[in-house]
């Protein structure tokens, strides 16, 4: 950029140097493996010494001082780990070779571990002799473990190491509150240590609680926290305090124009559930002092104030060490042996929205028309590159609606782009192309996937639960008609499901508690539900498929190694099971399944050797369902014929698994239709297309009824791993639903799990 423009003008255009994500992940890959080659210090002070310099980048968006900025490039190697995306830009847009120290965290990832593991990051060309910079928000020696960690082992092993002041949270809280903290004194605890250790508070002074928005977590969720721990914190609060007592929840504004936070409630009001999804992990609480506290006797004496004397207690160890090499740290020091970038780790780009933020950091001007008239300063700065959602978000003048436009605001694909993203993720032979393939003709994919991801349900597909099934989440998205969305928690339906930029939301039928869970992927790379269920924490993950086709889609007679093999449904009344016979003799060997085909009983049986004749075991009698008629209609479906609401179908008769007619009764003149076997219920299901007497088409699904006694004895036998709780809400479903045309619910669990793990992992694999 041309230094000469005016501040405001200088970024209006993008960056002429700024990385990419693949060389920041391939920067990345070479470093962990060589921290983990280079394996733990052996103690011994350095003959190579290098300089450590720890930066603040303050709260405000980009508050470098000219000297730091000269530091940043000077020197060898530059790290950072800042929370605001136009920070991230500007420190890029300077050093398009810094590390971001971000990529660290990750869900259910001990905190602590992740803190070692940026000091040690920090360390490593520090140890190699070279110039480092290492850039933290706010104030770099408060509450950062990792750079007080760096700076003592750098010291300890010979080499410079330096910790430049930053301004905290403390800092901007104290200006923006009007709070003194010598008049009469001041009291701050990390809100979970304040719990944790039973700390006593000191009614009598000013207060201030860090990281409440966090309170009782010690691992880490891109997605945010839940404030599931808050009413602890409360109830200590309401111990000392009462429940009347003033509490500041406070936010700095990291955005010059911006106001702060400083929301007033009562302890009594923070037990709301609205007012605490107001407090997020950038929360600081502020309390006034509660009493006037007595002078003390004793002190004054010991002061000399009132007679000669004093003694003072020696420290009996309060300080935490965090400069040691135990078993957790050598963890996280093994732990960059195997380190990926997380698929969850958000690459800051060149922003319009973050250059914005940062012309208002430099450009009084502007900075004061955009207090004045935030539209009007927006539409005067706007590069072409700044889209209608970026401009509306600036126009807010608000301190989460800036930090979302210098994040980025994720392009909505267009409809073509929609319907090819759908076409992936409901295609299977789709997504396997475009993991043979690649997506290099696709560059827009990852972002077209992702809006899809965040904003249409069917996807996410699926039975989610705990491990011991002690709640269970059954999911089933529609991709055509969203108002047909079903959620069932534990088996029971819940009211009026939404879903919206990546969160599930319902109301309770009864007007209770309702849910909200959030849709994303483990690290394991399996889906899966956080949030809360009827005011619970909950984390949810998907039971898994089979790796194979389950034997229900097998249904039906094959000719293999001179033999004929069927498999068919058990006899009406027995246990819900599929037999097998070989030349109509049953087998009881198990049948191993692959990829081309299946194995019984030492024959070897591929799919192509399936026969085309109707299989005995897709007979029965279907409950049609029918647009505009209620209770749909009876399909009987035998080897002699086909019947319709007792009416016989002319010319109408099962090949294989296809049946289909032409010129048959009023009610349904045509169809096209696919039989096949349910895998959950092991009861006939058949789909697809019927026509009007005027050739309008419009979709059939239909199933044979389970009766009671039957969806007994499926509850009863949980299979594919789900248990046994889920298994029987799941069978009830599929039971009530096959009275009136079945749901379908396994293919479209087996469609969405499958196609979307194969395109993620095209992508992960460089489909990027």
């Amino acid at each position: 950029m041309d230094p000469d423009l005016p501040a405001a003008h200088r970024y209006t255009r993008p960056f002429d140097r700024f990385p990419s994500r693949r060389e920041h992940q391939d920067r990345w890959a070479e470093l962990s493996r060589a921290i983990a080659a280079a394996g733990p210090p052996g103690g011994e002070p350095s003959e190579r010494k290098g300089e450590l310099t720890v930066l603040g980048s303050g709260i405000e968006a980009a508050g470098f001082t000219r000297a730091d900025e000269r530091l940043l490039r000077e020197a060898d190697h530059v790290f950072h780990c800042v929370a605001d995306p136009a920070t991230i830009v500007r420190i890029n847009a300077w050093r398009p070779d810094a590390y971001d120290l971000g990529v660290l965290y990750d869900d259910a990832k001990d905190r602590y571990l992740t803190y070692v593991q940026m000091s040690e990051a920090v360390l490593h060309f520090v140890r190699a002799g070279r110039r480092v910079a290492a850039v933290f928000y706010g104030h770099p020696g408060i509450f950062v473990l990792s750079s007080h960690r760096a700076v003592r082992i750098a010291r300890r092993e010979g080499h410079t190491a330096v910790m430049r002041p930053g301004i905290s949270a403390l800092d901007v809280l104290c200006a923006d509150l009007g709070v003194d903290p010598s008049t009469p004194g001041m009291q701050t605890f990390e809100a979970s240590d304040l719990l944790i250790r039973d700390r006593r508070l000191d009614p009598g002074l000013h207060l201030v609680l860090w990281q409440v928005g966090i309170v009782g977590e010690l691992d880490y969720r891109r997605a945010g926290f839940t404030n599931r721990h808050l009413p602890v914190l409360l109830d200590r609060l309401e111990e000392v305090y009462g429940p009347d007592h003033t509490v500041v929840n406070y936010i700095g504004a990291r955005y010059r124009g911006l106001d702060p936070v400083t929301a007033r409630y009562t302890v009594a009001a923070l037990r709301d559930p609205a007012v605490q999804r107001t407090v997020t992990s950038a929360s600081t609480w502020y309390l006034p002092p509660a009493v006037a506290a007595p002078a003390d006797p004793g002190v004054l004496e010991r002061l000399g104030l009132l007679e000669p004397g004093r003694t003072v207690r020696p420290p009996d160890g309060p300080l935490r060490v965090v400069d040691a090499y135990g078993p957790r740290e050598l963890a996280a020091l093994r732990g960059f042996a195997d380190f990926r970038v997380p698929a969850g780790y958000h690459w800051q780009e060149d922003t319009p929205g973050a250059r914005f933020a940062l012309a208002l950091g430099e450009d009084g001007a502007l900075r004061e028309r955009y207090v004045r008239d935030p539209a009007a300063a927006v539409a005067h700065w706007a590069p072409p590159d700044l889209g209608a959602d970026e401009r509306a978000l600036l126009a807010r003048r608000e301190d989460l609606a800036l930090q979302a436009a210098a994040r980025g605001v994720p392009r909505r694909p267009g409809p073509e782009a929609a319907r090819r993203v759908r076409t992936l993720l409901t295609r299977k032979s789709e997504a396997r192309r475009l993991a043979r393939d690649g997506a290099a003709d696709r560059p827009s994919i990852r972002r077209d996937l992702d809006s899809v991801l965040a904003g249409a349900l069917y996807p996410w597909t699926g039975l989610y639960g705990t491990a011991d099934g002690g709640l269970s989440v059954y999911v089933l998205g529609r991709a055509t008609d969203p108002p047909r969305h079903r959620v069932h928690v534990d088996g029971r339906r819940v009211t009026d499901p939404r879903y919206a930029h990546g969160v599930l939301r319902w109301r309770a039928a009864d007007g209770g508690a309702g849910g909200e869970l959030r849709t994303e992927f483990g690290r394991d790379g399996r889906r899966r539900l956080t949030g809360t269920v009827a005011g619970a924490a909950v984390r949810l993950t998907e039971y898994p498929l089979p790796e194979v086709p389950p034997l229900a889609d097998l249904v039906g007679g094959y000719r293999g190694e001179g033999v004929r093999v069927d498999v068919v449904p058990g006899a009406p009344g027995s246990a819900p099971r599929l037999r097998v016979t070989v030349d109509g003799e049953p087998v009881t060997a198990a049948v191993v399944i692959g990829p081309a085909g299946f194995e019984v009983d030492g024959v070897t049986v591929p799919f192509s050797a399936a026969v085309a004749e109707a299989a005995p075991g897709l007979f029965g009698d279907y409950r049609l369902r029918l647009p505009d008629r209620p209770g749909g209609a009876l399909l009987e479906v035998a080897a002699d014929g086909v019947v319709l609401d007792g009416r016989p179908v002319p010319g109408a008769g099962p090949n294989g698994r296809r049946l289909g007619w032409r010129d048959g009764p009023e009610l349904l003149p045509s169809a096209d239709l696919t039989l096949l076997l349910d895998p959950i219920t092991l009861h006939p299901m058949l789909h697809g297309t019927g026509r009007t007497a005027d050739g309008e088409p419009f979709p059939l699904l239909g199933m044979v009824p389970v009766d009671d006694e039957a969806a007994r004895r499926l509850a009863a036998r949980p299979r594919f791993g789900i248990p046994a709780g889920p298994w029987a809400h799941l069978t009830a479903l599929a039971a009530g639903a096959s009275h009136d045309g079945g749901l379908f619910w396994w293919h479209g669990w087996e469609q969405s799990a499958t196609a979307l793990r194969t395109v993620e992992q095209a992508l992960r694999d460089g489909g990027r």
